[in-house]
C-alpha cells in the first residue's frame, strides 16, 4: 500500500471509529422502534437488554477517546479497538435490533481487520503493565468499595442487603439503567452511588491513558553503547556540535551497519535527533531511514535539529520536510586581526581592559576544585540573574566532571579576581575550535565579553583556522524567495518580537567580529507532526522547564526585588508579626461568639456527621498541601513532601483565617522557603503559582456549577443580573480561553508590568483538578453538617456556598467573616431556619477555620522552637 494509501486509509479508519461511537452514544440516549423492541422480548428479558443500552453508551464512548490513536498506528489500540466494535455490534443488536449501527461497526471492524498489518507501533511496556495492574486493581477496589458501602450503609436505602445482595447491587450500578430500583433515603445515599460511578470512571480512563502512552525510554545509555558512540563520534564528528552528542542526556540509535549513530532525546511523542547522523557518508541514507522505522515502531515523530545544508535533498527524498531555523556563526581565525579597518571597533575592547589591568587566563583539563568552585559561583549568580536554570540537548550545562574535563577562559579583574569564564570545546574533524558555557558575574565592567572574545580568538588563531560563535536563531529566516510560509512567519516574528527575545540583538553581536554565516535546519516528517516536534525540542532544550525556556518572570521586577528588599528583614520580627496576626484572627472568632455557642451547635450534630466534617477537612488540607507540591516541582528544586507540607498547611492554616492571603500567606513561604535556600526569584515564582492554581480553580468549578445551576442571586447584593448563570459563563469562558492559550502558545501573557505564566497543558491541567477537589471537599464539610432536605442535592448547595465564598474573598475581610454567613443565610434560609443554620456556621468556623488555624499555629511555634535549638547546638558544636 502507498504512503498517500496508507495515510487516507488511517484517517477514514479514524473517522469511522469516531462516527460509530458517536452513533452508539445516540443510540443508547434514544428510544428503540416499538415492534422492534416487541420482538425482542421474546430472547432477551429486560435486564438483558437494558445492560446493552448500558454497554452501547460505554463502547461508543471509548471509541470517541480512542479513535486518535488509529491515526498513530498503535498496535494496542487496534486490540481495543475490534474488542469495542464487537461489544458495539452485539449491544446495538440485543438492546433495539439496531442493525443499521451495527452493520456500520461491522463494515470498520472489516476494514480494520484489512488493515491490520500496518498497526505496528507500540505503547510503553511499563505503562501497559501499570494499566493493567491499575486496571485491576481499580475493579477490585471499585467492587469492594461498593459491596461495602451497601452493606454497612444499608439505612440511607430503602432496602436492606445482605452481603450477596451488595455484590448484585455494586455490579447493578455500573451494567443496568435503573440500579435495580435503589432507592436512597439521604443525601448520603445519593452521595455514595455518585462516588462509586466517580472512582470507577477516572480509574477506567486513567487506566486506558496508560494502555496507550508511547514508549517511554526508561533506561539511559549503557556504558558499551556510549563507548560505541563516542568512538563514531570522535572518528567522524563533523559539526559543533558533535561534542554535546555525548552528554548524558543522549541516547542512541545505531545503523543497521553499525557505521553511524543518531544521538537523540525522546520527549513526550518526538524523538529529536542532535544534528545529522554522524558516521560513514555512504551509510548516511539507511541511518536516516532505520531511525525513522525505528521512531514508528515506539510511536515517536522522528526529527533533526540543527543539520548541515548537505544533506537536505537526502532528507526530502525520505519524505522529511525541512525548515530553516538559523545560521551559524563561523570566524576566520586566519583573517581575523585588530589591526586595520577590520580591528577598528575592537581594539577600543582590549586598550581599556589592559588599562584596567583585566586578564585573561587559560587553564588545560583536569581544572582544579578551587577554580572550579569559583566558576560555580559565577554560574550559579548568572542563573540566578537569568531567573531561569541550565539549558540542555544543544549546549552542556555546568556540571563538575564536564567542566573539569574543558579548557577554560577565565576573566580576571584588577584585583585578580574571576568575573567571566568560559569552556572550550575543540572539534573532530574540522580545525576549528568553539565555546560553551559564557557566564558572567551581574555586576561587571561594560564591554567584558567583548575583551573575552578578542583574547579567545587571539589565543586560538595560532593552531586552529576557526572559532565557531554557534547558532543565531531565526537568522536569515524566511528571507529566500523560495522560502516556505513556515519560514514567512517565523521572519516575520524575528522582525516584531525583538523586544522581548532580542534575536537580532544576538545577530549583531556576532557580526560585529565579521564571521561566515551557514544556515542550519530542522527536519521533520510532516506538518501535522510538527507540534510534538517542537514540545518534544523545547523539552530536549529545557530540560523539561518550558517557562525558563521561554524566559518566563512569574512577577514584575519591582516585586522580585521587593522580596531581596524583605530577605534583610530578621525572621524573628517576621514570626512575631505572624504570632501576633494569629492571636488577632483568634480574639475575632472569640468575641464574636462565645464558647458555649460553639459547643451548643456541635452537641445538635450527629457524631458521624461531626466526624466526617472533620475528615474531609483533614482531607481538604492534605489537598492544599498540592498547592506547593505542584509549585516547587515547577521551579525544578529538590524539596521533600515533609517541608512542602509543612509550609503549605502552615501558610493555608492560618491565611484562611487571618485573611489578605497573598500577604500573610506569602510572607510565611518567604519565611520557610528562603531559610531552606530558594532564591528570591524562585519563591515568587512559586506565591505566583499558587495564586493562579487558586483562581483557576475557582473560574473552573465556579463556572461549571454556576452555569448549569439555576441559582438565584439576593435582591440585597444589587447585582446588574438575577442569576449566576452569566457568572458561570464568564467563568468558562476564561478557562477555556487560558486553556486554548496553554495548548496553543509558548509565550507568557502581559498586562503592564505583570506577567502571567505560560505553564504546560498538562500542568494547568492538573491545577484545575487538584483545586477543583480542594473547593468541593470544602464544600463537602458544611454540608455534611447542614440539615438540609433531602431533595437538595450537594451541588445545588455547591453552588451557593461558591458565590458566598467569592462574596468573602471580595471584601478582603478576614476569612470573610460576616459576609460569607451573611449570603449563605439570604440563600439558604428558605431551606433551613435561620437560627438553626447560625449556629451550624459557628460549628463550620470552628471546625474549618479555628482548628486548623490552631494547629498551624502550635506547628509553627514548634518548628521556631527546633529551629533555635538546631543552632545553638551549630554554636557549640
Amino acid at each position: 500500500m502507498s504512503r498517500q494509501r496508507t495515510r487516507i486509509g488511517l484517517w477514514i479508519a479514524a473517522l469511522l471509529t469516531g462516527a460509530v461511537g458517536l452513533a452508539n452514544l445516540l443510540s443508547a440516549v434514544t428510544p428503540s422502534l416499538p415492534e422492534r423492541v416487541d420482538w425482542l422480548e421474546q430472547f432477551f428479558p429486560f435486564e438483558v437488554r437494558a445492560g446493552a443500552h448500558l454497554f452501547a453508551a460505554i463502547s461508543g464512548f471509548f471509541l470517541l477517546v480512542i479513535a486518535a490513536n488509529l491515526l498513530r498506528r498503535k498496535r494496542l489500540a487496534w486490540l481495543i479497538t475490534v474488542g469495542l466494535l464487537i461489544v458495539s455490534i452485539l449491544s446495538n443488536l440485543i438492546k433495539g435490533w439496531n442493525y443499521e449501527e451495527s452493520l456500520l461497526a461491522i463494515l470498520l471492524l472489516g476494514q480494520l481487520l484489512w488493515m491490520r498489518s500496518l498497526f505496528t507501533a507500540r505503547s510503553d511496556r511499563p505503562s501497559i503493565i501499570q494499566g493493567i495492574r491499575v486496571l485491576a486493581i481499580a475493579i477490585i477496589f471499585t467492587m469492594v468499595y461498593g459491596t461495602l458501602g451497601f452493606y454497612w450503609l444499608n439505612r440511607h436505602y430503602s432496602a436492606t442487603f445482605r452481603l450477596g445482595e451488595a455484590i448484585k447491587q455494586t455490579l447493578a450500578i455500573f451494567f443496568t439503567d435503573n440500579n435495580l430500583g435503589l432507592q436512597p433515603t439521604s443525601r448520603f445515599g445519593s452521595f455514595f452511588i455518585n462516588s462509586i460511578y466517580i472512582i470507577g470512571g477516572v480509574t477506567l480512563l486513567y487506566a486506558l491513558w496508560m494502555l496507550l502512552r508511547p514508549v517511554l525510554l526508561h533506561n539511559e545509555a549503557t556504558t558499551e553503547e556510549r563507548q560505541r558512540a563516542r568512538e563514531l563520534v570522535e572518528k567522524y564528528g563533523n559539526s559543533s556540535l558533535a561534542r554535546f552528542a555525548l552528554l548524558d542526556d543522549k541516547s542512541y540509535y545505531f545503523s543497521p551497519s553499525g557505521q553511524s549513530v543518531v544521538a537523540y532525546v525522546p520527549k513526550g511523542r518526538g524523538a529529536i535527533a542532535l544534528g545529522d547522523p554522524i558516521g560513514v557518508a555512504e551509510d548516511r541514507h539507511e541511518a536516516i531511514a532505520g531511525f525513522k522505522q525505528f521512531c514508528l515502531l515506539n510511536d515517536w515523530e522522528p526529527a533533526f535539529y540543527q543539520t548541515l545544508p548537505d544533506d537536505l535533498k537526502l532528507y526530502q527524498s525520505l519524505n522529511f520536510k525541512t525548515l530553516k531555523i538559523g545560521e551559524e556563526a563561523t570566524v576566520n581565525l586566519k583573517a581575523f586581526t585588530l589591526q586595520g579597518k577590520m580591528g577598528k571597533n575592537l581594539r577600543p575592547a582590549i586598550n581599556k581592559f589592559n588599562k584596567l589591568g583585566y586578564q585573561v587566563q587559560f587553564h588545560a583539563p583536569p581544572i582544579a576544585d578551587e577554580l572550579l568552585l569559583e566558576l560555580r559561583a559565577i554560574s550559579n549568580e548568572w542563573l540566578e540573574e537569568m531567573a531561569g536554570s541550565e539549558k540542555r540537548f544543544s549546549v552542556g550545562w555546568f556540571d563538575d566532571n564536564y567542566i573539569r574535563d574543558c579548557e577554560i577562559a577565565v576573566v580576571h579583574n584588577e584585583q585578580g579576581n574571576p568575573v567571566a569564564f568560559a569552556n572550550i570545546i575543540p572539534e573532530y574533524q574540522r580545525n576549528e575550535i568553539t565555546i560553551d558555557l559564557m557566564r558572567h558575574l551581574p555586576e561587571m565592567e561594560n564591554g567584558t565579553m567583548d575583551y573575552l572574545f578578542i583574547s579567545l580568538f587571539e589565543h586560538f588563531k595560532v593552531d586552529y583556522d576557526s572559532f565557531n560563535l554557534g547558532l543565531a536563531a531565526l537568522s536569515g529566516v524566511g528571507e529566500a524567495d523560495r522560502s516556505s510560509t513556515i519560514e514567512r512567519g517565523m521572519h516575520y516574528l524575528y522582525e516584531h518580537l525583538n523586544q522581548f527575545y532580542n534575536f537580532q540583538g544576538l545577530r549583531a553581536y556576532k557580526d560585529k567580529f565579521h564571521p561566515n554565516w551557514e544556515s542550519r535546519y530542522l527536519v521533520y516528517p510532516q506538518l501535522a507532526a510538527l507540534p510534538d516536534v517542537v514540545v518534544g525540542l523545547v523539552r530536549a532544550d529545557s530540560g523539561d522547564r518550558l517557562q525558563d525556556y521561554l524566559g518566563t518572570q512569574f512577577l514584575s521586577t519591582a516585586v522580585a526585588s521587593w522580596f531581596k528588599r524583605l530577605s534583610k528583614i530578621a525572621p524573628i520580627l517576621l514570626t512575631l508579626a505572624l504570632f501576633t496576626l494569629s492571636l488577632w484572627a483568634i480574639l475575632q472568632e472569640l468575641r464574636k461568639y462565645s464558647l458555649q455557642d460553639v459547643f451548643s451547635s456541635l452537641n445538635v450534630i450527629p457524631n458521624q456527621y461531626l466526624l466526617l466534617a472533620i475528615a474531609l477537612t483533614a482531607i481538604n488540607y492534605l489537598l492544599l498541601t498540592g498547592y506547593d507540591t505542584l509549585a516547587v516541582r515547577y521551579v525544578s528544586q529538590p524539596l521533600s513532601y515533609k517541608r512542602t507540607s509543612l509550609v503549605a498547611i502552615i501558610s493555608y492554616g492560618i491565611s484562611n483565617s487571618v485573611g489578605f492571603a497573598l500577604l500573610s500567606g506569602s510572607a510565611i513561604r518567604y519565611k520557610f522557603y528562603s531559610t531552606w535556600g530558594f532564591s528570591a526569584a524562585k519563591i515568587a515564582q512559586i506565591i505566583t503559582f499558587c495564586n493562579l492554581s487558586f483562581w483557576l480553580g475557582l473560574f473552573a468549578v465556579g463556572g461549571a456549577v454556576f452555569a448549569f445551576t439555576p441559582l438565584a442571586i439576593p435582591k440585597q447584593l444589587n447585582l446588574p443580573f438575577s442569576s449566576v448563570r452569566p457568572v458561570g459563563f464568564i467563568f468558562l469562558t476564561v478557562i477555556l480561553a487560558y486553556l486554548l492559550w496553554t495548548g496553543l502558545s509558548q509565550k507568557p501573557f502581559k498586562i503592564r508590568n505583570w506577567v502571567v505564566p505560560h505553564l504546560p497543558f498538562k500542568l494547568s491541567l492538573a491545577q484545575i483538578i487538584l483545586i477543583s477537589f480542594d473547593w468541593m471537599f470544602a464544600a463537602g464539610v458544611l454540608y455534611v453538617l447542614l440539615p438540609v432536605p433531602k431533595h437538595f442535592s450537594f451541588f445545588s448547595f455547591f453552588g451557593i456556598y461558591l458565590l458566598a465564598q467569592i462574596a468573602g474573598i471580595l471584601s478582603n475581610v478576614p476569612g470573610g467573616l460576616g459576609v460569607f454567613e451573611t449570603v449563605l443565610i439570604l440563600l439558604l434560609s428558605s431551606s433551613i431556619a435561620s437560627n438553626q443554620l447560625f449556629g451550624m456556621l459557628i460549628a463550620y468556623r470552628a471546625i474549618y477555620y479555628f482548628m486548623p488555624l490552631i494547629i498551624s499555629i502550635l506547628m509553627l511555634g514548634w518548628y521556631e522552637l527546633r529551629q533555635r535549638r538546631t543552632r545553638k547546638q551549630a554554636k557549640i558544636s
